[in-house]
């Protein structure tokens, strides 16, 4: 009767946009450290390398957060 149903039951990673955004905004500020050579003023430089230590602490953060969400998932789907 039910042949033709499929479920998935892997999941679904939830923070994906939040990584891919947060990813490249940590390329950019990068791209823009790389780029500004000598002449930047050094209060830029500062600004840059605190916002690209930032961004790597939060992307660090959201993987452990999308991983959990991942385990607890696959608990859920054991239980079941």
């Amino acid at each position: 009767m039910y042949k033709n149903v499929k479920i998935n039951l892997t999941p679904l990673p939830i923070l994906e946009e939040l990584i891919e955004d947060l990813t490249n905004k940590y390329l950019t500020q990068k791209a823009v450290l790389a780029s500004c050579g000598e002449n930047a003023s050094p209060a830029l430089v500062r600004g840059l390398k605190a916002d690209i230590q930032l961004l790597d602490e939060v992307l660090e953060r959201v993987y452990d957060q999308q991983e959990l969400i991942n385990l607890r998932s696959e608990q859920i789907i054991g239980l079941n």
